[in-house]
């Protein structure tokens, strides 16, 4: 796959206004997806929100921001969700307005003593990502890229855990007229979607994803929260799509709860077309914490360290990721066009041609307004038709 080009560069500056409501303050982000700007409203500086935004593109298939928004529109009743708050497009780039966010779940870990969470965290961090993964699923998506960098506490409601970045997702269940889920049957072989250290063997493999596979995400990020690391960090795509099929169970889960063990187990057995059990996955979380005597409300490991350590610690982790980037690059997020850099670029790209086309957005239509309503609703004019092309026949869930 070629780069996505956009028509021509993102232009976007402090002192932008937008709509005649927000202004633009400062670029604060950039990541696969999109450029991220801190923008406050024109008649109250305290309301401030995200601003991400992407260049139109010389092929309208690299333009994977209105598949966010809708996603994310979807999500408006989940609590693990950003609310949206405006979107729109101007004359050379795409926007969609949302809730500020804290500190990314990854971040937080980096500036903990000896960057582990305690299991107590762990566990909770774990209940609150199941539910909204759970959500996601909920809506007939999956996220195909869960890790770290995509939960983040809130800026305002630090108890409560947020997922964000659905560049990467995919819907897989359609509803029927009546109400009824089906499921899109699986492409026979997919390109590769995720990160290298959290995808399921089934990603290294080229399988459709399903939603078993997000939930094989949430355990490896907990087990690297837990313990700081993962069997395969640092390896290559090949060495660790390997070492995922071959590593032992003692050696993937040593230091880690009952719970981490049964789970592990469970999402071996799931396939494509089983609905998980989330409300078992969180019993398993629950029940460990009881376990320790611990309590859903007991503060995070990060709540007892001072502001001042925290934004120093933070600064200091930034630029060990950065140092670290720099040396290694074989365990990093896919580009903008989905893809995953590798340095076997050659193995891939036959593996690339031969894979089925990824129509995630064939049925999306074009960003339109959506501005927030005092009544906290939302006014929009983005679509997407019930059934999704392509899959093959569907299956009742």
């Amino acid at each position: 796959m070629t780069d996505a080009q956009p028509i021509e560069p993102l232009n976007v500056k402090a002192g932008d206004i937008i709509r005649d409501i927000y202004v633009v303050n400062k670029k604060i982000g950039e990541g696969a997806c999109g450029t991220v700007f801190l923008v406050s409203h024109i008649k109250d500086s305290n309301i401030k929100g995200a601003m991400k935004c992407e260049p139109f593109m010389k092929s309208k298939d690299d333009e994977i921001l209105k598949l966010e928004l809708f996603v994310l529109k979807q999500m408006q009743k989940s609590k693990h969700a950003c609310t949206l708050m405006c979107s729109g497009k101007t004359n050379n780039y795409s926007f969609i307005i949302m809730s500020l966010l804290g500190m990314e779940l990854g971040d937080l870990r980096r500036i903990l003593p000896e960057k582990k969470m305690s299991l107590s965290t762990t566990l909770r961090v774990g209940i609150q990502c199941c539910q909204a993964i759970q959500d996601m699923h909920s809506i007939g998506f999956i996220h195909r890229d869960i890790k770290p960098a995509n939960f983040a506490v809130g800026a305002t409601s630090k108890d409560t855990i947020y997922v964000f970045d659905f560049g990467l997702a995919r819907q897989i269940i359609y509803f029927g007229e009546n109400g009824v889920e089906k499921l899109r049957q699986p492409r026979k072989k997919v390109t590769f979607r995720g990160t290298v250290r959290y995808c399921s063997v089934n990603v290294h493999q080229y399988k459709e994803q399903g939603r078993h596979d997000d939930l094989c995400g949430l355990l490896f990020m907990l087990i690297e929260f837990l313990t700081n690391t993962l069997p395969w960090k640092g390896l290559t795509k090949r060495e660790s799509g390997h070492l995922k099929e071959i590593v032992p169970e003692k050696r993937l889960l040593h230091g880690c709860p009952k719970s981490f063990h049964e789970l592990y187990v469970l999402f071996k057995k799931y396939t494509y077309f089983d609905k998980p059990d989330y409300n078992l996955i969180r019993a398993n979380f629950l029940r460990d914490l009881k376990d320790i005597k611990g309590n859903l409300t007991d503060p995070w490991d990060w709540d007892k360290l001072q502001k001042k350590e925290i934004k120093n610690k933070a600064v200091k982790a930034k630029d060990e990721i950065a140092d670290a980037e720099e040396k290694e690059e074989q365990d990093k997020v896919g580009d903008i066009d989905e893809s995953v850099e590798s340095k076997e670029s050659n193995s891939e790209d036959v593996q690339a041609v031969l894979c089925d086309k990824e129509d995630t957005l064939d049925n999306v239509q074009e960003i339109g307004t959506i501005d927030a309503k005092p009544n906290g609703k939302q006014s929009n004019n983005v679509k997407i038709k019930n059934k999704p092309k392509g899959g093959g026949e569907d299956k009742k869930v």
